[in-house]
């Protein structure tokens, strides 16, 4: 039974995933606490110019969060009052990630939407740490690429090396968040340290 259970979650996360406002949705959710409505005001592309493509915008992010809350890919985490009301805050619960073979079942124009959407926020958070001078701040930063010619076993062996190694990035990550958090409110715990790391393997031109 859990077994099972576990896999319709794991399928309704997957649908919900197929739409690139909620991949973006759910990658600012685990950067940080926001609500829909602060979601548009800073994140949605193209920005709102009237008041009626705002409403349209926010009922279009509102739909997406919800969806991504009935997954468990989000949560709320609080509700603050605002003007009478209360602006609900989301945080993220999980990451998107695709298996070869879930990443083979999503239509070719959806994986399409979904790679500019994730190399956009890549590319954006690179551009902001080179503008503040964080980028190169640090003499052991990595940066590497090469452009190669495989053969198509070369190939299945470079894209199963790079899932293996985000797989260990991943567990640096949270074994990082969780001792950050046994130390937090004790007294000289160590600050946080803002870290994106990624990898990519394509075919070129």
């Amino acid at each position: 039974m859990g077994g099972a259970a576990t896999e319709v979650r794991k399928a309704t996360a997957l649908g919900v995933l197929t739409h690139p406002l909620a991949v973006q949705i759910l990658t600012v959710c685990n950067e940080e606490v926001i609500s829909p409505s602060r979601f548009v005001e800073e994140r949605f592309r193209p920005r709102p110019k009237t008041e009626k493509e705002f409403r349209n915008a926010l009922s279009q992010v509102s739909y997406h969060f919800r969806c991504l809350g009935k997954a468990g890919l989000i949560e709320l985490d609080v509700m603050v009052p605002r003007r009478g009301a209360f602006e609900k805050l989301w945080k993220g619960k999980a990451r998107a990630q695709f298996s070869d073979e879930e990443w083979a079942e999503i239509e070719p124009d959806e994986r399409g939407r979904i790679s500019t959407v994730t190399w956009q926020g890549w590319v954006a958070r690179v551009e902001v740490s080179m503008l503040t001078g964080r980028f190169d701040a640090r003499e052991n930063r990595s940066i590497a690429w090469t452009a190669a010619r495989l053969d198509e076993r070369g190939w299945a062996e470079m894209t199963a090396t790079i899932t293996a190694s985000y797989a260990e990035l991943e567990q640096i990550r949270e074994d990082s968040e969780a001792r950050l958090a046994e130390a937090d409110g004790i007294d000289g715990g160590e600050t946080p340290i803002p870290v994106t790391f990624g990898m990519m393997g394509f075919e070129s031109p």
